[in-house]
């Protein structure tokens, strides 16, 4: 026969049956809730550790955040100054305008009635008087004097004409010119002299233009002349080439070039 401490026991039988049951309660309760959580927070959950934020990028995170909340103050203050700058110019900008609208109505009624013009002459005057009327901020003073007496107008004095860019001048081996610019052709000669003295300005008053040869072509140049030396027409090559137009010393030699009037 067993021993009473081998036999089941009813109490027994309610125990392990009350914790089957608790099991399989919480097991349909977790089946039932894991419907309820979103995909992302389970993925979360299983995702490793270096996919997930870490302590040292919410660290980065802050830092950011709070260097542009700095920025942002700063540009709330600046914005605020200028606010304040702008209000200041307008208030100031008013008031002005306040004493205009106070003191030109003034003005113009003592310039319409002056006190003491003679009429009968041609010129009348006034006596000197000071007068003044209050306005916002303060008053207006302003003085009227007499008229300044009228006086012959200066005699005219003649002024000596410039000197002409050049008369027709005539081809010199002995002297030296400046060739300007590329190779024209002879139809061409007075229209790009024209307009090289618009460019050069007052670089070749004095000087005339021949129409010379160009070695090895069957163009022509604009040659400006006649100069004295060598190291002249040097100097002035450099300086017409300041202004954009090519040039080389050469003779004063070519076909003479009527200018246009």
């Amino acid at each position: 026969m067993a021993k009473a401490s081998d036999q089941f026991r009813s109490r027994d039988v309610t125990f392990w049956g009350v914790f089957a049951l608790a099991v399989w309660a919480v097991a349909v309760l977790g089946a039932n809730l894991s419907a309820l959580i979103p995909d992302g927070v389970l993925g979360g959950l299983h995702a490793s550790r270096l996919d997930g934020a870490t302590l040292n990028q919410l660290r980065a995170e802050m830092v950011s955040l709070r260097s542009e909340t700095t920025r942002l103050k700063q540009e709330n203050s600046v914005l605020a100054q200028q606010h304040v700058l702008t209000e200041v110019s307008g208030t100031d900008l008013a008031r002005r305008l306040g004493a205009l609208e106070q003191t030109v109505p003034n003005i113009l009624e003592s310039l319409n009635n002056p006190p003491g013009v003679d009429r009968t002459l041609v010129t009348a005057s006034t006596g000197a008087t000071t007068k003044s009327f209050p306005v916002e901020g303060g008053s207006v003073t302003y003085t009227t004097s007499p008229l300044a007496s009228a006086t012959a107008p200066a005699a005219a004095t003649e002024q000596a004409m410039p000197k002409p860019l050049a008369a027709d001048v005539a081809p010199d081996p002995a002297s030296f010119g400046i060739a300007l610019g590329p190779p024209i052709d002879s139809d061409e000669a007075e229209a790009t002299w024209q307009g090289m003295t618009g460019r050069v300005g007052t670089l070749l008053i004095g000087l005339g233009p021949l129409l010379g040869h160009v070695e090895g072509g069957s163009g022509r140049r604009l040659v400006a002349g006649p100069i004295s030396s060598e190291a002249d027409a040097r100097d002035l090559c450099g300086r017409v080439a300041k202004a954009g137009i090519a040039c080389q010393s050469v003779p004063f030699i070519g076909d003479p070039l009527p200018l246009l009037n």
